[in-house]
């Protein structure tokens, strides 16, 4: 069977439409699945413990971490911050921060968290509840939770800290590091405070 001209270009177009359409929708469909990869999240967890503090009592040292203005001594990724709320009863003291930090990894990339606090003290124990929701030019947001618990040693005293945080799964690595990185900052520079002079 033969083909005109004409038919013969029809059906040469028709064909290459189809390919065209065939890789945009091969295009689309990996553009999707790189975004899924990169954004699906995974909860991980760490307890990080501190050196012992054997000048310090875990009252005067929860005091101070209670203090955010503090943190930014300890932190060295927090650019600023605000306390947006505060309250306070007979058992705890609960107050919303805002806050900017830069990544230690990439320190032009920075971010905007939303944090929760809640500091408790009772008769056995004496800790600092908070969750952290971190967010990326608002539109890809991580949560974190954390709990600091200051222990009494027979001399001084230790604090123990336990997080969960979501990362991007292909980013975990990444994610650990940072989270590794503040945790030896803040413990050891709140270590230093307390180092040589009896509280």
């Amino acid at each position: 069977m033969k083909f005109s001209g004409s038919e013969r270009y029809v059906k040469c177009a028709k064909l290459k439409a189809y390919r065209h359409r065939r890789a945009l929708t091969l295009i689309g469909m990996m553009t999707v699945l790189a975004v899924l990869l990169l954004t699906a999240k995974r909860e991980n967890s760490i307890r990080y413990t501190g050196s012992d503090m054997e000048h310090a009592s875990s009252r005067r040292v929860w005091e101070y971490v209670s203090d955010f203005s503090n943190m930014v001594h300890l932190n060295p990724t927090i650019k600023k911050f605000t306390i947006t709320h505060e309250s306070s009863n007979d058992k705890q003291w609960n107050y919303t921060v805002e806050y900017e930090e830069h990544l230690s990894q990439l320190p032009f990339v920075t971010n905007k968290i939303v944090g929760n606090f809640v500091v408790e003290e009772s008769r056995s124990r004496r800790t600092i509840k908070s969750t952290h929701w971190t967010c990326f030019s608002r539109i890809y947001c991580l949560n974190t939770k954390s709990e600091m618990q200051f222990l009494d040693l027979s001399k001084g005293s230790r604090v123990v800290e336990i997080i969960k945080y979501e990362c991007p799964w292909l980013l975990t690595k990444f994610c650990t590091n940072e989270v590794m990185y503040q945790r030896k900052e803040i413990f050891g520079r709140l270590w230093t405070v307390f180092a040589h002079t009896k509280h």
